[in-house]
């Protein structure tokens, strides 16, 4: 037991330290955004949610999930933007991969990246789990007037060991440093141990679960993100 608090103690540290750090890197990389050549017009930018069940919005209705949301509340304050949802459920970070062609060629101004999940509970790999991500970054910020590519970060549950998911949450802060990419929260203790967020099987999240994702870490980013490409 003392065991389980003391390492639930220092997760938590970890978090609070790098919160610090992503803010400042966050603010840094966002007023250094320039204005994109688009063939969409500045009046509307297009964002891709490329992810897995948590972005696909696994056992609930489609405008319910994250994207569906994300674009009522950017529209209701009348942010002209389409958010396209390219969620696959059960995906992993492999096949994440071998569609990240697919989706850089649909040139969006946005893309937020949210994967690695499937990885974590099925305790693949981590060298594994971080070359895909790192492929599938370098993917999208390929070619000419690339996207904007937001990192959303994800944390392993516990069933791998403390020692696997202290090793597997840190890719995330390590691929946002070495790809210069905004990072932004996604699973978190705050959303994901309120049991009125979550569907019965306790891994994903419902629309009450998403909505406070959204409000809590998504759409400042992504509204100041889209400020900065507007202007």
């Amino acid at each position: 037991m003392i065991k389980i608090v003391s390492a639930t103690i220092l997760v938590a540290i970890i978090i609070l330290i790098a919160s610090y750090f992503l803010r400042d890197q966050n603010q840094s990389i966002i007023n250094n955004i320039e204005t994109r050549n688009s063939s969409a017009t500045v009046a509307e930018i297009e964002i891709i949610a490329f992810g897995d069940s948590l972005t696909a919005g696994f056992g609930i209705p489609l405008e319910e999930s994250y994207p569906a949301q994300l674009e009522a509340r950017l529209k209701a304050d009348n942010i002209s933007v389409k958010v396209i949802n390219a969620g696959v459920s059960g995906e992993t970070t492999r096949g994440n991969l071998e569609r990240a062609a697919f989706i850089r060629g649909q040139n969006p101004d946005i893309v937020l990246l949210g994967i690695g999940g499937n990885d974590a509970l099925r305790a693949l790999p981590i060298a594994e789990t971080y070359k895909n991500m790192s492929e599938t970054i370098k993917i999208l910020k390929s070619g000419a007037d690339a996207p904007l590519v937001i990192l959303l970060k994800m944390q392993a549950p516990l069933n791998g060991g403390v020692g696997y998911k202290l090793e597997f949450d840190k890719i995330y802060e390590r691929l946002s440093q070495e790809h210069r990419l905004l990072l932004t929260p996604f699973i978190t203790t705050e959303v994901f141990l309120k049991r009125e967020n979550k569907l019965p099987d306790g891994i994903h999240l419902n629309k009450a679960g998403y909505g406070q994702v959204i409000d809590l870490y998504l759409y400042k980013t992504i509204s100041d993100v889209i400020e900065k490409l507007n202007n």
